[in-house]
């Protein structure tokens, strides 16, 4: 018997026959009796095939050994220059070593992505390589522990600086499209079975040949291992990923931390003990200020003219514990000196300013920058406040907005005090923030944060700019300090670090310390004593001045901030103080 289904129309949106609805699932067509096609909208005879992407098939040593070609060729450009300058005179030499770390790149694809996990690490570790690549390139940087905590510790305004149109697009071109481009082709996958010892051979065979490029010529290759060590540190995506590992070993170290006294015994000397009026210094912590631009030190410019028409006592070679905020900030005010800081050392034992607070001091630090790098984790620290000084703040703070708080904490001030300001000072790229427009001396000045669009002498015009923005708030300050009769203050200026401004193709800072250029490790020092304060104190600032000639360092500031506030404490050591000897015993 034939069983008839009524159909509705299918312009008025009804039910279509079963026999229909089926072939479409199967993609068949269905014809009018005779063969006729369908009229419009009706299905046809006619299989028609989906249209596919063309997708290559790889095999995964394939893929590996395409983006390992890739990231050789296209994103070690650093590598290459420094590899062509040690090696260059042998060309057989080069190609061998080469050869190894072309092999390197293949073991580490190999061993961080088996199996499902070859594509997302293929292109993470291009990712990687395409970002490090690009700011050595723009900047001379070199991704080492320090320099991934700068990134992991940057905030969102200094992030912005460096992550500019320009290179966003770079990255997108060499690093975002690479990167999946390598999702793009299949993968002949084997077996789980066949899996098993064909994983292991592919990190063996890769190995076998690292080792045997590097062991063709074991001499010479572990002597420019050993010697330069600048080479390995360019070669990405190796160095960046053993930088991220170094840091996650030391943050969890530092986790674990036990904290340690320093100076239990601090109490007030005889000279502090005795003062009349409430003791303040005003420690300021200079930015990315290098020796070399300095005016006081000898420039050739004039950068400093105020703190020229004032006493102050300037140092003039002073040595920096790092090329970083992350490094020099913690180590200039940690007991330890340079040869003896490390990060785990200092997070596990009190500083400078745990002292401070034992001896009475109220310590407070208050911030225009990164943080206070766990300096004041214990005594508390704040952010600068816009509303102290919104002109100042109109687009990023300059230091001027300290101006009002030293003002208020002068107006207020009932006890001996120790107030830190973390500047933003010299930091870059984006000097031209630094410094009100109105103000700028040095002209043409880069107005922005993309180098390659301006000349070095524009770049160097901005930073000197900044320089004299800095020479302008120490100058107010010392002016405040000196008006005020409600404390015997004294001011220290110390930068953290240095900067290169494209010296040998380097610009801005975090150079690792042993390739480090002088610009970079050379800072300002500077100390202002008021009357009441070197009264009070019994200091003699002619002495003072006489030490200032002698090489001085960060290793200096814990011990010579405690003698110049007469601090008595097992904690100082004599030898880094720079006030001892130049002050005049109180009569007993």
């Amino acid at each position: 018997m034939a069983l008839s289904i009524p159909a509705r129309h299918p312009a008025r949106g009804g039910a279509v026959s079963l026999l229909q609805g089926s072939a479409r699932q199967r993609g068949a067509t269905i014809t009018r009796a005779g063969g006729r096609p369908a009229a419009t909208g009706q299905m046809t005879d006619t299989n028609i095939a989906p249209v596919r992407l063309f997708r290559p098939t790889l095999s995964q040593l394939g893929l590996n050994l395409a983006v390992a070609s890739y990231i050789m060729a296209a994103l070690n450009t650093g590598f290459w220059q420094r590899l062509a300058d040690i090696l260059g005179d042998s060309p057989a030499r080069m190609a061998l070593f080469a050869l190894a770390i072309f092999a390197l790149t293949v073991l580490t694809l190999e061993f961080f992505g088996p199996g499902r996990l070859q594509k997302p690490v293929a292109a993470a570790l291009i990712l990687i390589a395409a970002a490090a690549n690009h700011f050595e390139q723009s900047f001379g940087v070199l991704i080492d522990r320090e320099m991934v905590r700068n990134v992991f510790e940057t905030t969102v305004t200094e992030s912005r600086h460096l992550v500019t149109p320009a290179a966003a697009g770079t990255i997108v071109l060499t690093g975002v499209l690479p990167a999946a481009l390598v999702f793009w082709p299949r993968i002949d996958r084997v077996s789980r079975w066949h899996h098993l010892w064909r994983w292991p051979l592919g990190v063996a065979l890769s190995f076998a040949v690292l080792a045997g490029g590097l062991f063709a010529d074991f001499k010479t290759f572990s002597a420019v291992l050993r010697e330069r060590k600048e080479l390995m540190a360019s070669y990405q995506p190796g160095a960046t990923i053993g930088a991220l590992a170094r840091y996650g070993k030391q943050q969890f170290a530092a986790e674990a931390a036990v904290l340690h006294p320093v100076g239990p015994d601090a109490r007030p000397g005889p000279h502090l003990a005795g003062a009349e009026k409430p003791v303040l210094l005003v420690l300021f912590v200079g930015e990315t200020l290098r020796a070399q631009n300095f005016g006081l030190n000898g420039y050739a410019r004039d950068t400093t003219p105020e703190l020229a028409r004032r006493e102050v006592i300037n140092f003039p070679d002073v040595g920096a514990c790092g090329t970083s905020t992350a490094v020099s900030l913690p180590c200039m005010f940690s007991p330890l000196a340079q040869a003896g800081y490390s990060r785990d050392r200092f997070l596990s034992q009190e500083n400078l300013l745990d002292v401070l607070a034992r001896a009475g001091f109220a310590v407070r630090w208050v911030d225009n920058n990164t943080g206070d790098q766990k300096i004041a984790t214990r005594t508390g620290w704040d952010r600068v406040d816009a509303t102290l000084d919104p002109e100042a703040c109109a687009v990023e703070c300059t230091d001027r907005v300290f101006l009002p708080l030293i003002e208020r904490t002068l107006d207020t001030i009932t006890q001996d005090t120790v107030l830190v300001l973390h500047m933003i000072g010299n930091h870059g790229p984006a000097y031209f923030l630094r410094y009100p427009q109105d103000q700028a001396v040095f002209t043409p000045d880069c107005r922005t944060a993309e180098f390659a669009k301006c000349e070095v002498a524009g770049i160097v015009n901005a930073y000197d700019n900044a320089v004299l923005e800095t020479d302008r708030v120490l100058a107010r300050t010392i002016d405040m300090l000196a008006a005020s009769d409600k404390a015997d203050a004294a001011m220290v200026f110390l930068s953290d670090h240095g900067e290169s401004l494209g010296e040998g193709g380097l610009y801005l800072h975090a150079a690792p310390l042993f390739m480090a250029p002088e610009t970079q490790t050379r800072v300002p020092m500077v100390m202002w004593l008021g009357e009441g304060f070197r009264r009070t104190m019994g200091l003699d600032a002619a002495c003072l001045g006489d030490k200032a000639r002698a090489p001085a360092s960060h290793d200096n500031l814990f011990h010579s901030i405690l003698g110049l506030l007469d601090v008595t404490t097992t904690a100082r050591d004599p030898a880094l103080d720079l006030t001892d000897g130049c002050r005049i015993q109180r009569a007993s």
